[in-house]
C-alpha cells in the first residue's frame, strides 16, 4: 500500500508492543470511520461500505495523486501516476464486497473508474493514513 523504493526510505523497527498499539489505534480509527462504539469490527457488507464512503468522502482532499499500479522504480513513478478526482457512490455504481468503493482517475489524458483499494499513496501524502485503514479494514473483515 505504501510508496518505498530501496535505500529511499529509512524507518525505524517496530518492537512487538508497538505495533500491537499501532493495530489498537488502526482499528479505533475504522471504529470511529464507521461510527461504531463496539470493540468488534464489523464485515463488508452494503451498509458498511456506504458507511465507509460516506467517511471518506467527508475526510478525503481530493484530488489527489496516487499510483497504479504500485511503482518499483523511478521510472515507473512517472508512468503510473494518476490523480483521483472523485469518489463514486457504492450505492449507484459498482461498490461491492470484491473491488469496494470506486473512484474516477485520470491518467494522462484518460479518465476511468478504478477500485481505490487498488491505488498506492506515498507514504507522507495527507490522505495515506485514511486510505490505509480503509485497505486494512477491506482486506480483513470481507
Amino acid at each position: 500500500m505504501s510508496i518505498a523504493f530501496e535505500n529511499e526510505i529509512h524507518q525505524p523497527y517496530l518492537a512487538p508492543a508497538s505495533d500491537a498499539i499501532a493495530a489498537n489505534c488502526q482499528k479505533e480509527r475504522i471504529r470511529a470511520a464507521l461510527g461504531l462504539r463496539s470493540d468488534r469490527l464489523p464485515r463488508l457488507n452494503e451498509e458498511t461500505l456506504s458507511r465507509y464512503y460516506d467517511y471518506l468522502s467527508a475526510n478525503l482532499s481530493l484530488p489527489f495523486a496516487a499510483y497504479y499500479p504500485e511503482p518499483k522504480n523511478s521510472q515507473e513513478v512517472r508512468e503510473f501516476h494518476c490523480e483521483v478526482l472523485e469518489l463514486i457512490d457504492p450505492a449507484e455504481y459498482l461498490g461491492d464486497a470484491l473491488d469496494g468503493i470506486f473512484c474516477k482517475v485520470r491518467k494522462g489524458t484518460y479518465e476511468e473508474n478504478s477500485p481505490l483499494i487498488d491505488l498506492h499513496l506515498p507514504l507522507d501524502d495527507p490522505n495515506f493514513q485514511l486510505i490505509e485503514d480503509y485497505w486494512y479494514w477491506f482486506w480483513n473483515w470481507r
